[in-house]
């Protein structure tokens, strides 16, 4: 299996993820981009160094990581690296499975981005839709609410009957 096609430093700046990124994030990249290319070692605490002031190399080690999982550096370095947008897509979703505090809006983006990427088609054995409900889990959702609004209707208990006349005043 031959190496992926890694992109240079002068295409990897014309690129639209490239461009959004702030200056600092841009030089950080340009840094551990060109330390990469030039002899291979791509070394994050030194272009962290050259980017942001840092007391010191453990600061900068530290302070690495945090960049290094930057939703918008990883899609720059996926660009450099020639990942596929499943393999973007399956990192960006991992994330989101171990995160604590994953909203709504987080959940929607992902379910757009697989469509729009056309990823829910390339999963074995799937047939439906994102967002598309099949119809036999939607009849055994049915029947479970029926059976558990049955169940209630049968625990609650019988009313009291009537007193014929015992307490009618009007006679």
């Amino acid at each position: 299996m031959e190496p992926k096609q890694r992109l240079s430093l002068e295409q990897l700046k014309e690129t639209a993820e490239y461009k959004r990124l702030t200056p600092k994030q841009q030089l950080f990249v340009a840094t551990y981009v060109a330390g990469g290319l030039s002899d291979g070692n791509y070394d994050a605490v030194h272009a962290t160094r050259t980017a942001y002031p840092c007391k010191n190399e453990e600061v900068a080690r530290i302070m690495s990581y945090s960049i290094m999982a930057n939703i918008r550096i990883v899609a720059v370095l996926n660009r450099h690296f020639g990942a596929e947008p499943i393999e973007e897509f399956l990192a960006l979703l991992d994330r989101a499975i171990n995160n604590k505090r994953i909203t709504i809006a987080q959940v929607n983006a992902l379910k757009l981005k697989c469509d729009i990427l056309g990823l829910a088609n390339r999963l074995p054995g799937f047939k439906t839709p994102i967002g598309v409900i099949p119809e036999d889990i939607l009849e055994a959702s049915r029947k479970e609410r029926k059976s558990k609004k049955d169940a209630q209707k049968d625990a609650r208990p019988p009313k009291p009957p009537k007193a014929d006349s015992e307490y009618n005043f009007k006679k």
